[in-house]
């Protein structure tokens, strides 16, 4: 299993570890995956994220994360398949060990032959008709199911003009309950903006990990997830590829309220409500749309039941078996 290899901002000398010290999307689906893999019985080397901790004697972290370090390990060890996370910063060799890559970003991966997607708008976004898509993992264990749930909207992402972070602010001032916005800010004057025109509901509490994150998933009333077509990295249309936060709420018995950008449309029925891009949100919209959202009970057994990490795993030892085969697919 291939981490995404970077350093923690604040400290380079140290690499994100799975699960992360603090912001990392990646690294909590490879996180419950490992997971999900260990409980079918696997064995898995970790690389890509020295420091990494271990209680399972069938997890080994290898203390390799530079790309070459990676490609050295990897062709001194022997393994039957590669699972790549890297979205490509690893270079993979084909025929040499076989390998499938799952693709955490919008576009055009990198291993078009071998790629898995997260949902149909990632998969459709990049051009493929025919490759497998599955969903996010989450280990419930992981996760803490609160209730009775505390008066407050939650946004936990990148705050970014394409993350819906505004969009999240101006639903809370119509539904006139406070915001608690957590995660890396690397726009200091979209963020500025949001709390300048939203400073009777928005808090912003900076990236939050551990404890904090669990407890800010498990107690908020809903998890505001609104993100816009914009241009994103790579200056191209932000089409939500996974919604990993939507996954971990759902766990924690907390719904959603998302837009219909990308895999959002896809996932979000199923543990929240859906509004669509460019809707203006009125009071009484607000009100209705948390009024009707489902049990915290309900959401968390929909999420053990649909994303559950062993039924996600599974699905992915079908398709690790189908690689050892032979079969490639874009």
């Amino acid at each position: 299993m291939i981490n995404v290899p970077l350093r923690v901002p604040t400290d380079p000398d140290r690499w994100i570890t799975v699960p992360p010290q603090g912001y990392g999307g990646i690294q909590w689906v490879v996180a419950n995956l490992v997971d999900g893999l260990l409980a079918l019985g696997h064995t898995v080397y970790l690389l890509g994220a020295p420091g990494s901790s271990s209680s399972d004697r069938r997890l080994i972290v290898v203390d390799a994360a530079e790309p070459h370090e990676i490609s050295s390990w990897l062709n001194t060890n022997t393994v039957d398949l590669i699972h790549d996370h890297s979205n490509g910063i690893i270079p993979l060799s084909e025929g040499v060990i076989p390998f499938v890559s799952t693709h955490h970003l919008t576009g055009r991966p990198r291993y078009p032959e071998c790629a898995i997607y997260l949902s149909y708008a990632q998969r459709a976004d990049a051009e493929s008709e025919r490759a497998p898509v599955i969903r996010i993992p989450v280990n419930p264990a992981r996760y803490r199911h609160s209730t009775p749930k505390s008066n407050y909207l939650l946004v936990l992402c990148r705050v970014s003009r394409w993350k819906g972070v505004l969009e999240a602010a101006q639903f809370a001032n119509a539904a006139q309950m406070p915001l608690l916005i957590a995660g890396p800010a690397w726009e200091p004057d979209y963020l500025d903006l949001i709390l300048r025109e939203h400073s009777n509901v928005a808090s912003y509490l900076g990236e939050v990990a551990d404890d904090r994150r669990l407890d800010l998933l498990g107690r908020a009333r809903a998890l505001l997830a609104l993100s816009q077509p914009y241009p994103g990295p790579w200056n191209r249309r932000w089409s939500e590829p996974g919604a990993t936060v939507v996954s971990e709420a759902a766990a924690s018995g907390t719904p959603a309220i998302s837009s219909d950008n990308g895999c959002l449309s896809e996932i979000t029925p199923l543990v929240g409500r859906v509004i669509p891009v460019g809707e203006r949100i009125s009071p009484q919209r607000a009100e209705a749309l948390l009024r009707d959202l489902p049990t915290p009970e309900v959401v968390r057994a929909t999420a053990v039941q649909e994303w559950g990490h062993v039924k996600i795993a599974a699905e992915y030892v079908d398709v690790y078996r189908d690689r050892l085969r032979g079969s490639a697919w874009d």
